[in-house]
């Protein structure tokens, strides 16, 4: 946040309040459950066949086929989110409990199981997914090319929807810069067009505002997120992975610089904000619509646009920030041609965390979320709070198949990366050889997983958390924790339920930083550099820190040589 934006400003910068922050989680959550249920319906008379009317006015009961064509047809609670939420969901987890974003954990472990439990999703999102699975690839080279899609000309939102935990973990503890890598990181996994990470950073802007200055930002704020698009090319520069291996794969499959390429997208959407801008403050639905139309997000082409569902979440948040949130959220979902899952979801995020209105809607997962929400909300630099202890990596196989990620542990299910498995209800939906089922994981989220049928594969221990199983949840709780109204966020004490499943541990950051400095001070010795290298690999087990620790010595003995020659 610059000087003279904060003097050109009554309100006073603040940190962020628990409150505010679990607020978010929940009204996000809640913007994608009710926006799912009319996404991709084939109009109104579409949405009527779905639910029985052509309105959505709550959450509801439905059902829809999943897995594809010649999936089965599923039955749906009232409150139950999608992809958005089970996407920023596996983010969170992956922000260790002194703040540090463990991205290899998120690429290779978080996204590659996904697709097992996934309940819609973007064919970007999936895609990349899925090449995440191959040995050679990691978060910084995920440069994935189908018939369908390319990393280079993925531009969706599916990374836009899915960075809140960045901003819920740091707002107030990081600079913005700390804070926008990251989110950066987390972007460039999966999407490598400039309108899916512009959009990504867009929203992030969008919401650290709200939380920092407790204010909906207004079209100065959305042009200032806009020009400051022009810092990425620096942000991914402190990055030793994306400077050393991104940078010039991505330039070279390009016919523009980065530079140039984020000025085009730059030209484009400050072109939407002036051609909007005569119509904030007509009708809500009715400027809502007309935004939508102006935008092109009715369109095949910019439906799903990264960068426009941030620009017009952001709009629908401004035009309904003295409304009630539900009203905000209903407006989404029943603009049937638009994404309406994702834009309720951010829209959602952001009014959530202004707002103190509750939410009343059943929501899957509310306990969940709500401890998740405060754990981060709780990360204060040495004030560790507990992470999720995945499998180590260095003895980690991705499920290179959907239906691969369940398996057998003592004669019970479980699903690698993420732990054991608790059915929740007996009943399952089986098609092409596969089964669906509801299933309730040790931390406590409930997922709807596909496995197969029969011969079922055992799995070693290696491949699950190392946690101690809980008892079994039953089918009657299940029920209640999808019909329960919604509880005030001091009352829950969640965390203390995930028994030994997370854990503490040192800043891997503080630790880089002091093998580094003793290869430095040995005048780079070919023995001690050697020796901390092993070091590194043995202790961190991951490709990720053994990079980072080469760059960081190979700049600094560049830096001494230059300075030598002087």
């Amino acid at each position: 946040m610059s000087e003279e934006y904060e003097k050109n400003h009554s309100f006073a910068r603040r940190k962020a309040v628990p409150k505010n922050i679990v607020n978010s989680s929940l009204w996000a959550a809640a913007g994608d459950s009710i926006g799912w249920i009319s996404e991709l319906v084939n109009g109104k008379a579409g949405l009527e066949r779905r639910i029985g009317s052509q309105r959505l006015s709550k959450p509801v009961a439905w059902s829809r086929i999943v897995g594809g064509r010649g999936g089965p047809k599923v039955a749906l609670p009232a409150g139950t989110y999608s992809d958005d939420t089970q996407l920023r969901l596996a983010v969170s987890r992956s922000i260790r409990g002194n703040g540090f974003f463990d991205v290899e954990n998120f690429a290779k472990i978080e996204l590659t199981v996904w697709p097992s439990y996934a309940l819609g999703g973007g064919v970007g999102t999936k895609t990349a997914a899925q090449n995440l699975a191959k040995r050679t690839v990691n978060w910084f080279n995920n440069f994935y090319s189908t018939g369908r899609q390319s990393y280079f000309t993925s531009g969706g939102n599916g990374a836009a929807m899915r960075i809140q935990p960045h901003v819920w973990s740091s707002s107030g503890s990081r600079s913005e810069d700390e804070i926008l890598l990251d989110v950066l990181k987390d972007s460039l996994v999966t999407h490598g067009h400039p309108h899916g990470f512009c959009g990504a950073i867009f929203h992030a802007k969008t919401l650290l505002d709200i939380l920092l200055y407790n204010k909906v930002p207004n079209i100065r704020d959305w042009k200032r997120y806009i020009e400051s698009f022009s810092i990425i090319p620096s942000l991914i520069r402190m990055d030793s992975q994306l400077s050393s291996f991104w940078l010039a794969e991505w330039e070279s499959n390009n016919e523009l610089s980065l530079d140039d390429s984020i000025h085009k997208c730059q030209e484009e959407i400050l072109n939407d904000i002036e051609n909007i801008t005569s119509i904030l403050h007509d009708n809500k639905e009715k400027a809502y619509r007309r935004i939508l139309e102006i935008t092109g997000c009715l369109t095949d082409r910019y439906r799903g646009s990264g960068i426009k569902t941030a620009l017009v979440s952001a709009v629908l948040a401004y035009i309904y920030q003295r409304d009630n949130i539900e009203n905000a959220l209903v407006c989404a979902a029943n603009e049937i041609d638009s994404d309406t899952d994702t834009i309720a979801s951010m829209c959602g995020a952001l009014l959530g965390a202004y707002s103190e209105q509750e939410v009343t809607w059943p929501l899957q997962d509310r306990e969940y979320l709500i401890s998740e929400s405060m754990r981060l909300a709780n990360i204060e630099g040495s004030n560790s709070q507990r992470s999720f202890e995945y499998p180590k990596i260095q003895s980690w196989i991705p499920p290179y198949k959907q239906n691969d990620a369940v398996g057998i542990v003592e004669n019970n299910f479980a699903l690698v990366g993420l732990g054991m498995l608790t059915n929740i209800d007996e009943r399952y939906y089986e098609a092409n050889n596969a089964c669906w089922q509801w299933f309730k994981l040790p931390f406590g989220q409930t997922i709807l997983v596909k496995r197969k049928s029969d011969s079922i594969r055992e799995i070693h221990e290696s491949q699950l958390p190392d946690f101690t199983p809980r008892a079994k949840a039953t089918k009657s709780e299940v029920i209640k924790e999808n019909d329960s109204k919604d509880e005030s966020f001091t009352k829950t004490n969640v965390i203390v339920k995930q028994g030994d499943l997370f854990g503490r541990e040192a800043d891997p950051k503080d630790w880089l930083d002091s093998i580094t400095d003793v290869v430095i001070n040995s005048n780079f010795d070919d023995v001690t550099l050697g020796r901390m290298l092993n070091e590194c690999i043995n202790k961190t087990q991951s490709v990720q820190m053994a990079v980072s620790f080469s760059a960081i010595i190979a700049k600094a003995k560049i830096v001494r040589q230059r300075k030598n020659k002087e």
